[in-house]
Formats: structure tokens, sequence, C-alpha cells
């Protein structure tokens, strides 16, 4: 599926001050509800926007639509967002978005992150938002090879001082024992569903480790934010 041969470069949807190119693939009747509404991603993008500062350097991982980046990059003045996805041709829907609003430092990248570099399968579902490494037993999805990057070696380049974090349900194996050298807060959107309980306390287990504290100021029902212990805000 080709999201770009969708995109009606004509029309938009205005959704908080971002524009959204009207699409046939990704933006379905309930997406394009929630934009019209402002409610789409609000609790993850108010976190996003509290967590972020002038300067900053923002790693968005399981960046959608683009809506969270898009966001940041309009109402922070950010030094530069780098934005992962493993639904490539969702990313040319985002980056066409992107561009539509005059955004200009963004980079998306087609893949995801892991503990090694190598090409593993995801699974392209509807609504694309449950797209996922993880496969569904007696579902039917789109099984396509994605790009691995090594984490270690992504947080290394990018140097982040901030991470989002929405991967439907690969939160806890990522994060867990990852180092956040110069990571000043991070916001993970938690899906209790796929990881379990066990999931949530390791994720909260690695922030610990890592050096960050929960951060209330960041958190709302599924979000939770951290922060790093010495940061005096």
């Amino acid at each position: 599926m080709d999201g770009s041969n969708t995109i009606d470069p004509t029309g938009f949807i205005k959704s908080r001050g971002l524009k959204f190119p009207k699409d046939g693939t990704y933006l379905t009747g309930k997406v394009r509800g929630l934009l019209r509404a402002g409610d789409y991603e609000r609790d993850l993008t108010a976190a996003a926007l509290k967590a972020t500062r002038e300067g900053d350097t923002v790693l968005d991982l399981g960046c959608g639509l683009g809506f969270v980046s898009g966001m940041i990059a309009k109402r922070r003045n950010i030094k530069e967002i780098h934005g992962f996805d493993g639904n490539a041709t969702l990313l040319t829907y985002a980056e066409a978005m992107l561009a539509t609003n005059g955004i200009d430092n963004v980079t998306l990248t087609p893949g995801v992150l892991g503990k090694r570099k190598s090409s593993v399968p995801f699974y392209v579902r509807a609504p694309f938002a449950a797209s996922s490494l993880t496969p569904i037993e007696g579902e039917e999805a789109e099984e396509v090879k994605v790009e691995m990057q090594n984490i270690k070696t992504v947080l290394s380049a990018v140097k982040p001082t901030v991470i989002i974090c929405d991967i439907e349900g690969g939160e806890a194996e990522l994060l867990d024992g990852v180092t956040l050298k110069d990571v000043r807060q991070v916001v993970v959107k938690l899906h209790p569903g796929p990881i379990g309980l066990a999931g949530v306390r390791t994720v909260f287990d690695a922030m610990s480790k890592a050096g960050l504290a929960y951060d209330p100021r960041l958190s709302a029902g599924r979000i939770v934010g951290f922060v790093a212990a010495a940061d005096p805000a």
C-alpha cells in the first residue's frame, strides 16, 4: 500500500495549528474526527510539549502521522527531531504533512530500534496505530521486513535530550538496560495489554537504572513521564 498515491495536495484538515493533507489511506473517519476535535494524541502531545525546551534534540519513536513531532516543532524552538516508525508508507504521509506546514527540522527514518542491528518482521495493521513488531495469532496483518537499528548507535549519533516513545508494546524490551546519557526527559505511552504489568514494571525499573525518576508533571493515564534525577526543574 503506497500512501503517497492517496494524498490530496489541495485539501486539508486543520488540527491545533497543523494542516493535514486529506488522504484515503490513513485519515480514516475516526482519525479525521479526532483531528478536527483537537483530540488526536492529546495526552501524549501535552506531555511532549511539557517535556521539551528551547534547543532540545528530540527522538520520537513510533512517530506515526508525525502529529507529535509536528506539534513540538511548531510550538517549541527545537534544534531537531528524529522520528522512527516501522511503517514506511505512513512516513511518506508524515513527510508530506510536515512539508505542508513548512517544518524542516524533522528527519523521519523508516525502521525500528532494538538491541542489535538486523532485519525484522513488522506487522502493518488497520488502524495503522496498532502496527507493531508483535504478531497476533489468528489476525490478518501485512508482514513486512524492516531495518532494526541498534539503539545504542542511534542514541550516540542523535544525542537526544528528550525521548518520546509510543511503540505499541515494544517499550519494555527496548528501554530495558539502555543507557540514557544526556537525556533529560522521557515520555512513554504504555501498552499494558501487550506487555502486562511485568512489562510496566520493567519500564519503570529501566528508567530508574538510567538515572531518571517518575515525573508526575508529564503523566496522565497510560502516558508516563520521567525526568533526570539531577535536573533542577
